[in-house]
Parts: C-alpha cells; sequence; structure tokens
C-alpha cells in the first residue's frame, strides 16, 4: 500500500510541479507579448497572469522598441553668452561614442520623467548644473525634446529622421547657479520667467 501511495505522490509531484512550471514560463512571456497595440486574446491571458507576475516582480512588460515605441525624451540646453549666440547643446547628442555610452545616457534622459516630480527636479537641476560647469557658465536653461518617430510611409514620401516637424520642445526651467542667486536660494526659475 505504501508503495502504491509514494508512485501517487510523485506523480502528482510531477503534474504539479510541471503545471507551475508551464504556467511559469506563460506568465514571463505573457507580459512584453500583451503590451499594445495587442490582441483582446493577450489582454484576456495578461489579466491571469498579473497577480503572479506582481508577487514575483515579473510584470516588466518592456516594448523591446517595437512595434510602436512612441516618442523618446531628450534634453537640450542653451548658456547664454554676453553679444553673442547661445551655446547650445543636446543630452544625448548623436556623436557620443561607444555606441552603448550613447544608449547608457539616451536611458538617462528618457528615464528622468520616470520619478516622481520632486525627484525630477532635483535630476534637472543637476543636469543643468553639469551643463553649466561644462561651459563654465552660471545661468543655463533647459528643454525637454520630444522627437517622433517616423513613419515608414513618410520616410518612403522623402521624409528624414531628423525632419524638423518631429521634434516637440518643452521648457523645463532657466537656471541661475551664480553666487547672488544661490544667496538668494532662485536657483532656478520656471519657464514662464524667462
Amino acid at each position: 500500500m505504501s508503495h502504491r501511495i509514494r508512485k501517487a505522490a510523485g506523480i502528482a509531484g510531477y503534474l504539479l510541479l510541471s503545471t507551475w512550471l508551464a504556467f511559469h514560463v506563460f506568465c514571463v512571456f505573457i507580459a512584453p507579448g500583451a503590451m499594445p497595440p495587442v490582441s483582446p486574446l493577450l489582454l484576456d491571458g495578461y489579466e491571469i497572469a498579473e497577480p503572479y507576475n506582481e508577487a514575483l516582480f515579473l510584470n516588466h512588460g518592456y516594448h523591446f522598441f517595437a512595434p510602436d515605441p512612441g516618442a523618446s525624451s531628450l534634453i537640450s540646453y542653451a548658456v547664454p553668452r554676453d553679444g553673442d549666440a547661445p551655446v547650445v547643446g543636446r543630452f544625448p547628442n548623436t556623436n557620443i561614442h561607444p555606441r552603448l555610452l550613447y544608449h547608457r545616457y539616451f536611458m538617462l534622459a528618457e528615464n528622468v520623467w520616470a520619478f516622481s516630480e520632486e525627484t525630477q527636479e532635483t535630476v534637472q537641476q543637476a543636469y543643468a548644473r553639469h551643463f553649466a560647469a561644462l561651459h563654465n557658465a552660471t545661468q543655463i536653461s533647459l528643454d525637454r525634446v520630444l522627437h517622433e518617430p517616423s513613419s515608414i510611409l513618410r520616410i518612403q514620401a522623402g521624409g528624414h529622421l531628423d525632419d524638423p516637424e518631429m521634434f516637440e520642445v518643452e521648457p523645463i526651467e532657466s537656471y541661475d547657479f551664480s553666487s547672488d542667486a544661490l544667496d538668494d536660494k532662485t536657483v532656478a526659475q520656471r519657464p514662464g520667467s524667462r
């Protein structure tokens, strides 16, 4: 009798383990597979897997830059100069090499807006301070640049990836890092005060 119980327990354990493993693989693949645009069937599967994925922090849902990655976020800056054109730059810029370093900088710029508003302001001020120091300046203004990807039809019609109409600029803040401004605690002014 005990031999039959052990055999039944072994089969039951094998079935439970196999079922769990199949469900686990399903959950790992459904998270990125259910990113929009997607079929209702995949969304239903995602809802089944969501509690498990949340509990084990498997719910990343990476887009893998396709099929519809959306606009990318860059940061541009302008350093005013007396009697001359301002120094302008963009973070990241395409001249950064190796390419992996460019990608790391791109992720830094892209993810600023994933933080809380207070943290965003701290990171933006740190970027402003860095770029101002880079150009030995006390004043600088930052903008968020949203770059919409071009569609295939647009490229086929003669458009380019860097056409100006594919970029939208949103002012962030103007910063003054001079000693007077720092003493007055007026380091940053809102975009409307430029």
